[in-house]
């Protein structure tokens, strides 16, 4: 039968039912705490979490530990755990995986400022670029490509760069639309209509000491006009925005742009409605991932999906079209994971962690605009 977790000042608030590896939220005004009816909880989790639960601030206590313990449905792939394929190792954390126009694949390695070309097939590396300028050493941490099959680098240190082939490269900018000096980039992502959107989470770019916003909430959403060529601010005041994805409607009007913030106790994936080239309103909380989650990349899957990576418990999160909730979860059986990209046409999803891994999933991926015609 159900019972009352830790005590009479709980009784107000849930109950919860137990097994030898879980407890169920059964009540129905669940949602006053973050759960739904129904939500399945990882049992030592819960126990761990638990036991702070008390007095005047059981309510608050206990929605953190619903949203930190909660288990979500495994997602259903075309591969099984046993199906992942390891590509290579690098000696560091990857990031930002990319296919090229020509199908060339592309990662970095931030920590020691390269972007390297994977050969698939072979399994193995070499070095595209170290960009650097004036003496500083790049961070890049995300690409993308365009329909001239350039590489386009939301880098740390130097802000907005796009690499050639041959591995010569520009900085686009160093100031926005208001001649501010732009922030350190993070994730990037293009609109089917050419504008480039950008997480920011960093301070000023080089030559400026480098900082994060992992403490004060002054990290930026950025947006690159393609037609003017104007860099543009478009929103500010968040703790480390972290992964971005645009997602359209069925014309490929650009409809939303979403990202997370890494450093946010509660983990919100935030929305803003795209009203213009470069212009955004409307901010809303578009979903959440488990407490104290470290959002990282994410991208859409051709059925809408978005999928959502959690560095911190190297699982990824899968959420409908609307958002809310995700409807289900992947852990993978390696650590560390930053982000995630499909080869074209494929359902073939590459996954960056301090190795580079593939696994098919259960749709291909959304198209690109590199790849749009």
């Amino acid at each position: 039968m159900p019972v009352s977790n830790t005590g009479e000042s709980l009784k107000p608030y849930t109950l919860l039912w137990h097994t030898k590896q879980k407890v169920t939220l059964v009540k129905e005004d669940a949602e006053l705490v973050g759960g739904c009816i129904g939500d399945t909880i990882d049992l030592s989790c819960w126990k761990n979490c638990s036991v702070a639960i008390s007095g005047s601030t059981a309510e608050k206590v206990l929605a953190g530990c619903i949203q930190k313990c909660r288990v979500g449905e495994t997602c259903q792939t075309a591969s099984n755990k046993t199906s992942f394929l390891k590509i290579l190792k690098e000696k560091e954390v990857t990031e930002g995986p990319v296919f090229s126009k020509d199908g060339n694949f592309y990662l970095v390695l931030y920590v020691a400022g390269k972007i390297r070309k994977i050969d698939l097939e072979n399994k193995n590396a070499s070095t595209l670029v170290s960009p650097s300028l004036d003496g500083f050493q790049g961070m890049p941490l995300g690409l993308q490509c365009d329909r001239e099959n350039n590489i386009w680098v939301a880098d740390g240190r130097l802000g907005l760069l796009k690499v050639y082939q041959n591995g010569s490269f520009q900085q686009v900018a160093t100031v926005n639309n208001k001649n501010e000096i732009l922030q350190g980039f993070n994730d990037l992502m293009f609109d089917y209509h050419g504008n480039l959107w950008i997480t920011a989470p960093h301070g000023p770019i080089a030559p400026f000491n480098f900082t994060r916003s992992n403490e004060e909430p002054f990290g930026s959403v950025y947006c690159y006009n393609n037609t003017t060529d104007e860099m543009i601010k478009a929103a500010t005041g968040f703790l480390y925005p972290n992964g971005i994805a645009v997602q359209h409607d069925t014309n490929g009007v650009p409809m939303k742009i979403i990202f997370g913030t890494s450093h946010n106790v509660t983990s919100p994936l935030w929305s803003f409605d795209i009203v213009g080239p470069c212009q955004i309103e409307n901010k809303q909380l578009w979903g959440n991932l488990p407490a104290n989650s470290y959002i990282d990349g994410m991208d859409f899957d051709k059925e809408g999906n978005l999928i959502v990576t959690d560095y911190v418990s190297s699982t990824l999160f899968v959420y409908g079209p609307d958002g809310g909730p995700p409807i289900c979860q992947l852990k993978l059986p390696f650590k560390h994971v930053t982000n995630i990209n499909f080869r074209p046409d494929s359902n073939e999803l590459y996954i960056t962690a301090k190795s580079l891994w593939m696994l098919r999933w259960n749709s291909n991926g959304m198209e690109r605009y590199c790849d749009r015609l």
